[in-house]
């Protein structure tokens, strides 16, 4: 809301109700009636007319009234719209930014909130599964997940929902196996593998490369996986080769059919809410998807600056 407009007075509730039903009239369209939003929001047709002049003399929108066939909507300001309908700042939940990848979807979606003149938070947190947790527990608007694991915690949970995907290779390139020892290039037995619980797509790919295999797992977190390989903890694990140092880790192509055919959603990076959050729904289908791919690709070449 703006700062002139007290967000808790009854006039103010139900400025922000009605900027919010508004976002979702396309233009031309014809609005309620004054007595349907009076019925709604229990509340007398004058409070709901003197909200809806005040959203007019706000630039929020124009209104054209047409006698018996009603009023329509002639134009809005969705910015300002998005302003006064009580949105004050949108929190995501992203893995942490050890790569350029996630430094430029994360750089992509501040740029794209900024067209919209809303305030944008990023936490940053590995492993898909304490992100949805987050999300779960009201802590984030929504979480950047790969499809793969999205579509695992939809199998189960129907509460949450998808509304934006990046396309290929937007989450992660490819995955590896990576080796301590440079002279290996399969799992065998006997090997330790470092495996992280908390990320569904690498405990995934673990189990699709060692079926049948007698290995033992090694729980670790996934940004300490690399080092304890590099010491000679684990003898391999399935990490991304995004910003992997190909002179410091040898690294082999995932084996397993099952693995690679898995890895093909793992790639993508896409958004999820909790169902029936229509609002941020709405907002998030306002962003360029293009925007933010472009701005990811420009950042992982090095010529955009990170900023986040």
């Amino acid at each position: 809301m703006k700062k002139d407009e007290n967000l808790y007075s009854k006039s103010g509730i139900i400025l922000q109700k009605i900027a919010e039903e508004l976002l979702f009239i396309n233009i031309d369209e014809r609005i309620p009636k004054i007595g349907d939003f009076s019925s709604q929001f229990n509340v007398g047709r004058g409070t709901i007319q003197t909200a809806l002049k005040k959203l007019e003399d706000l630039n929020c929108i124009s209104l054209e009234s047409r006698g018996h066939l009603g009023t329509f909507l002639r134009s809005k300001n969705i910015n300002n719209l998005l302003d006064y309908s009580g949105i004050s700042q949108i929190t995501a939940v992203m893995p942490l930014p050890y790569s350029k990848k996630y430094e430029g979807l994360a750089t992509g979606l501040t740029y794209e909130f900024e067209q919209l003149n809303l305030s944008f938070n990023i936490a940053f947190m590995r492993g898909d599964k304490l992100r949805l947790n987050g999300l779960k527990e009201g802590r984030y608007d929504f979480a950047l997940v790969s499809r793969f694991s999205a579509k695992e915690e939809l199998k189960n949970n129907s509460e949450l929902s998808v509304v934006l995907g990046f396309g290929v290779q937007t989450y992660v390139s490819n995955h590896a196996i990576i080796f301590s020892d440079p002279s290996r290039s399969t799992i065998i037995d006997g090997m330790k593998i470092g495996i992280d619980d908390c990320s569904t797509d690498q405990v995934t790919l673990t189990n699709a490369e060692t079926d049948g295999k007698k290995v033992e797992y090694v729980q670790l977190n996934y940004m300490h996986l690399l080092p304890h390989l590099k010491a000679n903890n684990i003898d391999a694990t399935i990490w991304s080769i995004d910003q992997i140092d190909k002179e410091q880790f040898h690294t082999q192509p995932l084996t397993s059919k099952q693995a690679i055919q898995y890895e093909k959603e793992m790639n993508e990076a896409v958004c999820l809410i909790e169902k029936g959050n229509r609002k941020l729904e709405y907002i998030l289908n306002l962003l360029s998807k293009e925007k933010i791919v472009e701005i990811q690709s420009l950042v992982e070449g090095g010529s955009f600056i990170p900023r986040y």
